[in-house]
């Protein structure tokens, strides 16, 4: 993820157990370019255990909407708000970088929401997290929420986006043209239920179709997206957009008699960008073409 030229890796929840504040201060004494931060609760043990792990900062969260408040917390939203402000002012007071973020943000009342991203900004957050914690919003919606956020909020606005619908993406995005400028992602997309935005969706989707290159160096995409796959034993769909195995894999008859003469006929991009590999697959659909270029890859000398 350094390599590719990720800003800020989420490296765990050191609160969760002694191994896993272990392997998030060691990501965190890495050397990594990337600054290291990690998840907290508003709770000064959860930042405690943040401290100990050396990381540059913390997103600490709390549930926002009455859903939450009500099912989960079962104190009063004043009582919340303090709880919150607290929490931000115990990482700021110990130099750490502090994201503030809104668990089940697209579903809270905007108002309720502002009223809290507002205390955030006078309590010196870094950053607040609108958090699409079960994938509820769409694209329009959301371009809606930030824009009347970013009205009453100077302070940067990231978008953590669950992908339910499918939309995680494209909310993300969405989110972007109205004054976000930051994206919680995952390599693959994994995460709770459907999972997240996707990395390498976000990335490819920015530098080539709305022409913003980050700087990223989408070479290790590919081997990076197949070192997730391995090490989470979550396999990757062979449709996955940008990494998975058929993205460049040709069968029918006219799409390799095209790609053979050139590529972009029938590929978006060439494989190499994400640093893969083309594939011509011979099967029911194959023409001439396909047959001429695996026999010719194999050194096999055939007549017409």
């Amino acid at each position: 993820m350094d390599e590719l030229g990720i800003p800020q890796i989420e490296a765990g929840f050191p609160i969760v157990s002694e191994n896993e504040k272990k392997a998030v201060k060691t990501i965190a004494n890495e050397g990594l370019n990337a600054k290291t931060i990690c998840l907290t609760r508003t709770k000064k043990e959860d930042i405690d255990a943040a401290l100990d792990a050396d990381v540059d900062g913390i997103i600490t969260f709390m549930g926002a909407s009455d859903l939450h408040i009500k099912v989960k917390l079962n104190k009063p939203r004043e009582e919340i708000t303090r709880i919150c402000m607290d929490a931000i002012e115990y990482g700021k007071d110990h130099g750490l970088f502090v994201a503030f973020s809104c668990e089940d943000a697209t579903r809270t009342e905007i108002e309720k929401l502002l009223n809290l991203y507002r205390k955030a900004e006078e309590y010196h957050a870094d950053r607040i997290h609108i958090a699409d914690t079960t994938g509820s919003i769409n694209p329009y919606a959301m371009q809606y929420l930030v824009r009347n956020i970013r009205k009453e909020i100077d302070t940067e606005i990231a978008l953590h986006c669950h992908n339910d619908f499918g939309f995680a993406v494209a909310n993300s995005i969405a989110g972007l043209f109205e004054g976000a400028s930051a994206i919680s992602t995952t390599v693959n997309g994994i995460g709770e239920r459907a999972g997240n935005s996707s990395l390498e969706e976000l990335v490819m989707a920015l530098k080539l179709l709305y022409n913003k290159d980050l700087g990223f160096k989408t070479e290790v995409i590919h081997d990076l997206s197949c070192m997730v796959s391995k090490y989470s034993g979550i396999p990757i769909p062979d449709s996955k957009a940008i990494v998975g195995n058929n993205v460049f894999r040709h069968e029918s008859g006219i799409h390799v008699d095209a790609i053979i003469k050139n590529p972009l006929c029938y590929e978006p991009y060439l494989p190499e960008m994400i640093g893969t590999k083309r594939q011509i697959v011979l099967g029911k659909h194959s023409g001439k073409a396909a047959i001429e270029e695996k026999l010719d890859s194999l050194k096999i000398k055939v007549d017409n």
